[in-house]
C-alpha cells in the first residue's frame, strides 16, 4: 500500500529476490503475523510458522522480508497506522480531524489491533528490537497524523503557519506529550482509550497545548 507521508515499509525491493512481488500474497503473510502474534505471543513467532499459516514457502517470506522484525515491523504498521481516513480530510475544524486521525490511528475501534499492541509492548523487555520498531513505526507514526492535522487547519486558517511551525519544532513538547499518552495509555490511565477517551485526550490535552497562548 502506498503511504506517501511515511517511510516505506521494510520489505526487499521487487524483482530484487525472486518473482514479481503478489500483493494478495503479501497481505495473507501479514494477516498471518497478526494472527500468530496474537495467539502465541511475539517470543514465538517465527518465519516458519509464518509461512505455514499464510500457505506460502517460508523461502516466499524471506524473499520479501529479511528478518521477523522487518515482517514485524510491516504488520505492525498494517494495523497501527491505516491510511488516513477521508473523515480526517473532510474534517471542518481541528478538533474533528485530530479525534477522527487518532481514533483510526490507534485502533482503538479494532479489539485486534488493541491486544496486538499491548503484545508487542509486552515483548520489549525481552526483545528490545521491538522497541525500536514502536519507536519508528508506532510513535513516528502518530507524530506524522498529529502534524498532518496542523498542516490541515493551517490551510483552514485555524491556525497560522508560524504557530504550526512552533509545535513542530523537535525541542516541543506539546505533541509528544500527546504521543506519550497514547503509547502508555494502558499504564497510565489503567484502560485502553476508547472513542469517547480519545475525545478527551483531544479536548483536555492536545487542543489546551496547541491553543496559541501570549507567550507562544
Amino acid at each position: 500500500m502506498t503511504r506517501s507521508t511515511r517511510p516505506a515499509g521494510r520489505q526487499r525491493p521487487s524483482g530484487a529476490f525472486g518473482p514479481v512481488r503478489d500483493e494478495a500474497r503479501n497481505a495473507r503473510i501479514i494477516e498471518a503475523v497478526l494472527d500468530l502474534i496474537i495467539e502465541n505471543g511475539y517470543a514465538d513467532l517465527t518465519m516458519a510458522a509464518v509461512s505455514a499459516r499464510a500457505g506460502v514457502a517460508k523461502a516466499t517470506v524471506y524473499r520479501r522480508w529479511a528478518s521477523r522484525e522487518d515482517l514485524v515491523a510491516d504488520a505492525l504498521e498494517t494495523l497501527m497506522l491505516p491510511p488516513v481516513p477521508a473523515e480526517a480530510t473532510a474534517a471542518g475544524t481541528l478538533r474533528e480531524d485530530l479525534i477522527a486521525t487518532l481514533t483510526h490511528s490507534s485502533a482503538c475501534l479494532q479489539p485486534q489491533g488493541r491486544r496486538f499492541s499491548a503484545v508487542l509492548a509486552a515483548a520489549t523487555g525481552s526483545h528490545p528490537q521491538i522497541t525500536d520498531t514502536l519507536r519508528e513505526r508506532y510513535i513516528t507514526g502518530q507524530r506524522e497524523g498529529i502534524a498532518a492535522c496542523l498542516h490541515r487547519a493551517q490551510e483552514r486558517g485555524e491556525i497560522t503557519a508560524n504557530r504550526a511551525e512552533l509545535l513542530l519544532a523537535p525541542d516541543r513538547m506539546e505533541i509528544a506529550a500527546a504521543v506519550g499518552v497514547m503509547v502508555l495509555q494502558e499504564d497510565l490511565l489503567g484502560a485502553v482509550l476508547d472513542v469517547d477517551g480519545i475525545a478527551r485526550l483531544v479536548d483536555q490535552v492536545l487542543l489546551p497545548l496547541i491553543s496559541p497562548t501570549p507567550t507562544g
